[in-house]
């Protein structure tokens, strides 16, 4: 989507040097996205002690997890077993 926004230049001017970006389009995109992975990170931090949770599904999910790397691990590294 192409839009027209004013930016302080010389912000703009950091925020490429922080981020290595190369083009202010990259740049604004790399904050939008930051931005909105911070958001999610502080709503579901708020979730903290309101959601009920199942240790042992939890526990069961890792152990396949677990499983699901080790095997697939395995596929790309046959000599390494």
């Amino acid at each position: 989507m192409r839009t027209n926004v004013v930016l302080d230049e010389a912000k703009v001017d950091v925020l490429m040097r922080l981020t290595g970006a190369r083009t202010k389009t990259a740049a604004v995109a790399r904050a939008v996205d930051e931005q909105i992975r911070r958001e999610k990170l502080r709503r579901l931090a708020s979730m903290l002690g309101k959601v009920d949770v199942d240790e042992e599904t939890i526990s069961s999910l890792r152990a396949a997890e677990a499983t699901k790397a080790t095997r697939l691990f395995s596929q790309e590294h046959p000599d390494e077993r």
